[in-house]
């Protein structure tokens, strides 16, 4: 998915459909969704007035433009109450509005900027938090599914969104949109990553191809990677985690991954996990909890 920021007037974005937003007990819409209800005729106000958009957190409404404008659809998304509006909401609206956008079979989005300027959220956050959620919410993992999986062989046969457009009428505030998105785009394709990493089956990703994974990636950001074998474990005197390893046939790996930021500082940050790649005992709740996180 490409996402790209651009000036211009909402209302009148090409793309397959628009996403607005509207926060719960607002009657009169305003901003972006303001423009698109004014070139809807008031369709959104009416639907408004008629109860069926409240703006509670979560709700999606569908609005067919019937030709009103050149996107054939308007998704308004409800923000719910504004004090509890942030960074994760505009994620999370922005991941089911896409999700509404392909099942209808479209290809291109346009969106309006949400947060910024609401709930101390800049518009460098606002287009991070879009394009993280957008990254995110676009996640699938369908390497071992084919066209004959029943429905979720239908779902995959769904055109990919191609193209998410944020439309800022300040063309101000564009730099900073960009370089959000920037950042949203690289932590969301990491936690997709993560996610393709746990959903592998066991048998595909032992130990070794698992630490043959975290090297390419570390290649790919320019980073130190060391890896232990078990031999240098076992010199090492880990027994504990060799211990651990013993009980499969697939022999352990401890991965080192380095990244000197600031060399002038005396500061040092170690993060410490374990890649569990197969059933690590305990209760039913503890094994369930055990496969690779």
């Amino acid at each position: 998915m490409e996402i790209k920021v651009e000036a211009g007037d909402i209302a009148q974005s090409p793309a397959k459909a628009i996403i607005v937003d509207l926060f719960e007990g607002v009657t009169t819409p305003a901003g972006g969704t303001g423009a698109v209800d004014k070139a809807l005729d008031g369709g959104i106000s009416a639907l408004i007035k008629e109860g069926e958009i409240k703006g509670k957190g979560g709700e999606m409404t569908v609005v067919h433009s019937l030709g009103k404008i050149a996107s054939p659809r308007v998704i308004v998304a409800g923000l719910g109450k504004q004090p509890d509006f942030g960074y994760k909401q505009i994620k999370d609206l922005i991941g089911t509005a896409l999700r509404r956008v392909r099942a209808a079979g479209g290809t291109s989005a346009a969106t309006i900027v949400h947060g910024a300027g609401i709930a101390g959220l800049d518009p460098e956050q606002s287009g991070q938090a879009i394009a993280e959620g957008a990254v995110m919410g676009s996640y699938r993992f369908r390497r071992y599914k084919s066209a004959a999986a029943g429905k979720d062989g239908e779902e995959s046969n769904l055109p990919e969104i191609e193209t998410l457009t944020i439309v800022e009428q300040d063309k101000s505030k564009l730099r900073a949109l960009q370089r959000g998105v920037e950042r949203g785009t690289i932590l969301g394709t990491a936690a997709n990553h993560t996610r393709d990493l746990a959903n592998e089956p066991a048998n595909a990703l032992p130990p070794v191809v698992f630490a043959e994974r975290a090297r390419a990636l570390a290649k790919d950001a320019d980073l130190e990677c060391e890896i232990l074998n078990d031999g240098q474990l076992k010199q090492m005197g880990m027994g504990a985690l060799l211990g651990v390893g013993i009980g499969s046939a697939q022999p352990p790996r401890f991965i080192i991954i380095k990244y000197e930021g600031d060399k002038r500082s005396k500061k040092t940050l170690g993060l410490l996990g374990k890649g569990i790649t197969f059933d690590s005992g305990g209760s039913a709740s503890s094994r369930r909890r055990g496969w690779r996180r």
